[in-house]
């Protein structure tokens, strides 16, 4: 029976290559999957476990690689994985069934990542008289990597009971994995600069207490250290093994969860708004951006911008420090600047705007409210710890001011273009990167020149905000700061009452431009 759910986890596998769609995803993973290993064997061979700079790293790294590799299971989603629940129909011995699935978990992309982590930490300690400790180890750590993962399918298949629970795992255990990966190459990019070394120093040690770090600081530590960390990863593989096919049983004979759809009651945000048009608005809106696919990509994909800016300058040899300075005003813009399609985004809904007696002031007013909500709050709580990580004195009203400024001026210059010039955008319903036929040049020009506007007119505070970085002048910082939220706030007024004119005067005819799309 071991060998049936051997053939069938290959099978499993196998069946991701099966359609163009489907293939090319898994060829990207697979090729990402690939990328991440060879590069933590390359790295390994580049460490030196001699400098403390050095083992701090090995050991943040291996915690992040690990903790990406316990949820990459959860991230295909729960219907491609092997879990107990899919043989409680058939008669399969408990002991088997419990056995096959544990070493079905070595087969597939986190087993290989598994074991490619435990042979790069033995790589890295080579040449060192802890040769034999960091074998054992990379052993055990790999064993427990492949254990504590199968653990979490079979616990997460057995609680997710709903489509909405899958699909938040699924995005929760893709983001793990994403800035897992971002820690890492965080750890390797200060090694190599040579910033900041007791930071990594202090950090490794506060992860080496945690149990992602417990087995890969084991090495590195004395002798009563080395022994209390190799029992400790002992213990855990025995209690993990020995706990496997009870897990097995209960979850195989247990009742499948069934959810019970709970009553809707009332008018969700419409309750909580006011009787006013740009409050109904406002409510309609919240519901694209918090239920709507297309709008909930945006959401995920904004922080990715910064992080892919940061990564690309600390590579080119940007001090590392400043380069806390970019998350914040680049979150702003790009929220900001989404919104400059959002009448597209309605669809046929837009009829009731054109057959109600509504003003386009309301309508304009209405729409900003969602992204404000999102990062205004957001804005206020990352610039101060920006602040605090560019350790560049002064700065933090530069960063709220900037930040804020872009936000606003791009919801002002959006409501002016969605009025003005709309292109064909994904229908309701549609997924996240679905794009409509012939959208054609139009949707650039309007996304670059919506984009440029923006910049252009925040340059003044922009232009304040680099000049005092460059001379160290906390009061052109502050002025930055001052410059940039009054920019915004002036933009987002005069940006809402023109688009608000232009919506009024246009309404016919963005009607038929997007019923026709």
């Amino acid at each position: 029976m071991v060998d049936h759910i051997l053939r069938l986890k290959l099978a499993l596998l196998g069946s991701a290559f099966r359609g163009a769609a489907s293939a090319v995803r898994a060829l990207l993973v697979l090729v990402l999957a690939g990328g991440v290993g060879a590069a933590l064997i390359l790295l390994a061979r580049e460490v030196q476990v001699d400098r403390a700079d050095h083992r701090a790293a090995l050991i943040i790294v291996a915690s992040a690689i690990a903790l990406g590799i316990v949820v990459a299971p959860l991230s295909a989603g729960l219907g491609s994985a092997l879990e107990p629940r899919r043989f409680a129909a058939f008669p399969v011995p408990r002991g088997q069934l419990a056995l096959g699935l544990m070493l079905a978990g070595v087969i597939g992309i986190p087993g290989a990542l598994a074991v490619t982590l435990g042979i790069a930490f033995e790589i890295a300690w080579a040449d060192t008289d802890k040769a034999g400790l960091a074998i054992l180890a990379g052993v055990i750590g790999a064993i427990v990597l492949v254990m504590v993962s199968q653990y979490l399918v079979a616990v997460t298949a057995q609680l997710a009971v709903s489509s909405a629970a899958v699909r938040m795992i699924t995005a929760a255990a893709r983001l793990t994995i994403a800035l897992a990966l971002g820690a890492a190459a965080m750890a390797v990019l200060l090694v190599q600069s040579g910033d900041d070394t007791e930071g990594l120093i202090e950090v490794a040690s506060v992860v080496a207490a945690t149990p992602l770090g417990f087995l890969w600081a084991a090495p590195g530590g004395v002798d009563a250290e080395i022994a209390w960390r190799l029992f400790g990863g002992a213990v855990a593989v025995a209690a993990l093994v020995a706990a496997w096919p009870w897990v097995v049983s209960r979850i195989v004979e247990a009742p499948q969860r069934i959810r019970s759809a709970p009553a809707i009651r009332g008018l969700g945000w419409f309750d909580l708004v006011p009787a006013t048009a740009s409050a109904a608005i406002a409510a309609r809106s919240l519901l694209y951006w918090t239920r709507d696919a297309r709008y909930r990509a945006v959401i995920i994909a904004l922080p990715v911008a910064p992080a892919l800016m940061m990564v690309a300058l600390a590579l080119a040899g940007a001090p590392v420090p400043l380069l806390w300075l970019i998350p914040v005003p680049v979150f702003a813009l790009f929220l900001g600047w989404f919104s400059h399609n959002d009448v597209a985004y309605d669809h046929s809904a837009m009829w009731m705007h054109v057959a109600a007696p509504l003003r386009g002031f309301s309508d304009r007013w209405g729409r900003v409210v969602p992204p404000l909500l999102i990062g205004t709050p957001l804005i206020l709580l990352a610039s101060p710890l920006a602040a605090l990580w560019s350790e560049v004195p002064d700065v933090y009203p530069a960063v709220v001011g900037t930040g804020l400024g872009l936000l606003l001026t791009g919801l002002g210059v959006s409501s002016v273009s969605s009025a003005l010039t709309p292109y064909p955008a994904a229908r309701p319903g549609a997924g996240p990167w679905d794009q409509p036929p012939l959208i054609g040049a139009a949707a650039g020009w309007v996304q670059s020149f919506t984009l440029l506007a923006i910049l252009a007119f925040m340059s003044p505070s922009l232009t304040l905000a680099v000049m005092g970085l460059l001379d160290e002048d906390p009061e052109m910082l502050e002025l930055a700061g001052w410059a940039g939220g009054a920019t915004g706030f002036g933009m987002l007024v005069l940006g809402i009452l023109i688009g608000g004119f232009v919506f009024r005067r246009r309404a016919p005819e963005l009607l038929g431009l997007l019923m026709r799309t």
